[in-house]
């Protein structure tokens, strides 16, 4: 009996021991019109290559998303502000946002966001992490 209730603790402790929490504060949130998506990313901003996804309503001010069960690692976050509320940053005619977005480290103000530079370090117990958006 004693093994049966040891197994499943067991499990949850192994299965818990190498995952952190990460907390995305976005920055710079103009209104509370629409949705606030973040995507953290492992190897390119490729939307694929995103294994942890989040979104939250948004308020003017700050956003704050609190991504559970990620495992300890770099990643590079990419943050935007969905204000028409289509589920996706929309662009204009030669393809740059018309949305405002933000990435870890505030890479990509001045050109396409660098992947490398972005990377940040997620840390067992929490990571915090601040997106300006603009």
């Amino acid at each position: 009996m004693r093994l049966r209730i040891a197994a499943p603790l067991l499990i949850f402790a192994i299965s818990s021991a190498n995952a952190a929490t990460l907390v995305i504060r976005a920055e710079g949130v103009a209104s509370q019109q629409g949705m606030v998506y973040a995507g953290i990313c492992d190897t390119s901003f490729d939307e694929a290559t995103c294994p942890y996804k989040d979104r939250a309503a948004a308020k003017a001010g700050t956003v704050e998303m609190r991504i559970r069960n990620v495992r300890p690692g770099s990643y590079a976050i990419a943050v935007f502000h969905d204000i028409s509320g289509d589920g996706k940053l929309n662009r204009n005619f030669i393809g740059l946002p018309n949305e405002p977005y933000g990435f870890s480290n505030d890479v990509g103000r001045r050109g396409a966001p660098d992947f490398k530079r972005a990377l940040i370090e997620v840390k067992e117990p929490v990571t915090t992490i601040t997106v300006p958006i603009q």
